[in-house]
């Protein structure tokens, strides 16, 4: 008879533990944390000003001269200086540096070649901004020079930048 007694008491238990640890998780993970006042685990909520890094404030510090000095030998005997930083009212300009725009390589196409049946030359050809031309080794075409003839691409100058350009 105390067995099933005893049977009954675990599991009765058991749920009992199981329901205080549902509690628990459930008011931790899917519970809002809203301070009713009630408990005194909540802090109340305060509002914090956003970061404003363009704010300047005014730094002081004091110039610790109190070591040897290097070249002398001896101990500095000057007093202490106390040094103000007040920044500047006016807006300081600072230099920019030209960066030029990247060079769009994309307008440039080599179409193929031909070969000269007689100088046995390489001619290319080339569409720079939807105009096409054969150009020869050397020659200048909408601000491109064609440096190098190969068979499978060539090698133009462009805006002052070098670069192989594949059929």
């Amino acid at each position: 008879m105390e067995a099933a007694k005893n049977k009954k008491m675990t599991y009765l238990l058991l749920c009992a533990v199981a329901v205080v640890w549902g509690v628990i998780v459930y008011r931790l993970f899917f519970n809002d944390p809203v301070d009713d006042g009630s408990t005194g685990f909540l802090q109340p909520k305060t509002v914090h000003e956003p970061y404003n890094q363009y704010v300047s404030k005014n730094d002081t510090f004091k110039l610790a001269l109190n070591y040897r000095d290097p070249f002398l030998g001896k101990l500095n005997d000057q007093p202490e200086v106390v040094v103000k930083v007040i920044p500047a009212d006016h807006k300081t300009t600072v230099p920019v540096k030209f960066v030029p725009p990247p060079i769009n390589w994309a307008v440039i196409k080599y179409s193929g070649y031909i070969i000269n049946p007689k100088t046995k030359k390489i001619v290319a050809i080339v569409i720079v901004n939807d105009h096409e031309r054969m150009m020869g080794e050397g020659e200048h075409f909408q601000g491109l020079q064609l440096l190098k003839n190969k068979k499978d691409s060539i090698l133009v100058s462009w805006m002052g930048k070098q670069k192989y350009i594949k059929q």
